[in-house]
């Protein structure tokens, strides 16, 4: 009974104390044993004594030993659980200031188990694709067809990239949301494989950038209108200091010669004269005019207002007084008789039926012949401009159009500043129309371009009204009324 107190007392101190304490504890015990219950003579120390002390001190060490590693073992749980612990919080600080950083630029979380096709959406990823959050998302191959049609295909490419070589991926592209709009999202991604190199998920990050794509949008057209503006102020100085000077250089020069005192001529000189100052005049009236265009395209103010137009008698009337001024070609006209309402504006169709007639003198042979027809065609007219000319070179065909752009073959000889064209092509887009430039099948050169047709209301159309307005316009010549390209 009274080892039994022993043991239970060492492995107290063992608990309590570890292996230290516990043996401190088996040594005081037994020197106190021999010293209470054997006393200190040698008759009283039998060897069943000694055996039971013996065995005591053996099994207790036993036991001591066991009970302290088991106290070691349970201290060292404990602070690994603690350790644990504190890891985990911290970890979910981490994680709560990752999900701030994320949420405040619009940052969201997936990740995609690749063998069952699996996608698992944060918050922000369900809300970038137009979607409610909840349990649970869509599989890979409903994710696919959400994406736009013309990124799906860079898409994929980009995955497969990831899959085979890269491990990840960064990519730009455009989401349609369930209502139809589209939006632009920064998709990256990493790829995990299993011990096999086999890949069996991926993960990554998802951030709407629609916001940021308009600003890029934004600066590549501003910085598009400014390269343009500039190109503009070019065309002005170019025009202003060579162009324009030369007619008003030859009529100042002719004026000069005409006021000349006591100078005495014919008629036939002077008419000479005033012919050539009636032709720099004109020319320099189509400068003016082209200039004027291209100052409200530079601006952003080129603003066409349709009216209901009579075509036949427009032309004829355009082609007429241009034919009179244009003497060294041919001009005749094939117009249908029946040419329905057109939509434009009288000013603007005059000036660009003016360039093309022009053109055409400055670059064929003299008498060469130019007709201008049009026809009824598809809900609009098409109006040409043909001549037997030698034609436009295949390399120009598809410049012509293009500011400054001039022929190489024919800019040494023949003056120009190569906005005429420019100008009509930005017409005819204003109303509405298409232009082109081709060879003719025969050779030559065709010149064309169309206008839209309307049907006008009987209730309300007055055509003497309409037949007024036309025969009130003097081609090359002011209007008797307010035009929107005035001011």
């Amino acid at each position: 009974t009274g080892y039994v107190v022993l043991m239970a007392g060492a492995v107290l101190a063992a608990w309590l104390g570890g292996l230290s304490g516990g043996l401190s504890a088996i040594i005081t015990e037994t020197v106190l044993n021999v010293v209470i219950f054997f006393g200190l003579a040698a008759a009283g120390d039998t060897r069943t004594d000694q055996f039971r002390q013996l065995l005591y001190l053996i099994v207790a060490s036993a036991t001591v030993w066991l009970v302290a590693s088991r106290r070691a073992a349970r201290d060292r749980l404990v602070d690994a659980l603690a350790d644990v612990s504190a890891l985990a919080e911290e970890i979910e600080a981490r994680d709560a200031r990752l999900e701030m950083m994320l949420a405040a630029s619009g940052t969201g979380f997936w990740e995609w188990d690749i063998e069952t096709g699996k996608l698992t959406w944060s918050e922000a990823i369900f809300r970038q694709h137009g979607l409610e959050p909840g349990p649970e998302a869509p599989d890979y191959a409903s994710y696919l067809d959400t994406i736009h049609p013309d990124d799906r295909p860079t898409f994929e490419s980009a995955i497969a990239a990831a899959r085979d070589t890269a491990d990840s991926f960064a990519l730009d592209f455009r989401i349609v949301w369930p209502d139809g709009s589209v939006r632009w999202t920064h998709g990256a991604g990493r790829v995990f494989r299993d011990e096999s190199g086999k890949v069996v998920r991926m993960i990554g990050t998802g951030q709407d950038i629609t916001d940021r794509r308009r600003l890029i949008e934004d600066r590549d057209r501003l910085l598009a209108e400014e390269h343009r503006a500039g190109e503009f102020r070019e065309a002005f100085v170019d025009v202003i200091s060579h162009e324009l000077r030369t007619p008003i250089t030859t009529i100042m020069g002719l004026a000069q010669i005409l006021a000349r005192p006591g100078r005495a001529d014919d008629d036939a000189t002077r008419a000479g004269l005033l012919e050539d100052v009636r032709s720099e005049s004109e020319r320099l009236h189509r400068l003016v005019e082209d200039l004027l265009v291209l100052s409200r395209i530079e601006r952003g103010r080129l603003e066409v207002e349709p009216e209901p137009l009579e075509p036949r008698r427009l032309l004829e009337r355009a082609v007429a007084h241009e034919a009179r001024q244009l003497s060294s070609i041919l001009v005749t006209t094939d117009l249908e008789p029946d040419l329905p309402i057109v939509a434009g504006e009288a000013t603007y169709i005059e000036q660009i039926v003016r360039n093309l007639l022009g053109n055409a003198a400055k670059y064929t042979p003299e008498g060469t012949k130019v007709v201008v027809s049009a026809r009824k065609q598809d809900g609009h007219i098409e109006v040409r401009v043909s001549d037997d000319g030698p034609g436009i070179p295949a390399a120009s065909i598809d410049r012509i159009f293009e500011l400054f752009y001039r022929d190489p073959a024919s800019a040494r000889t023949v003056a120009g500043s190569g906005i005429g064209l420019f100008v009509c092509a930005t017409l005819i887009e204003a109303m509405g129309g298409r232009i082109w430039a081709r060879r003719g099948p025969e050779g030559g050169s065709e010149f064309g371009f169309t206008l839209r047709a309307i049907e006008p209301d009987p209730d309300s159309f007055d055509a003497e009204a309409l037949d007024d307005r036309v025969r009130r316009r003097t081609p090359g010549a002011p209007l008797t009324e307010p035009s929107t390209q005035g001011g």
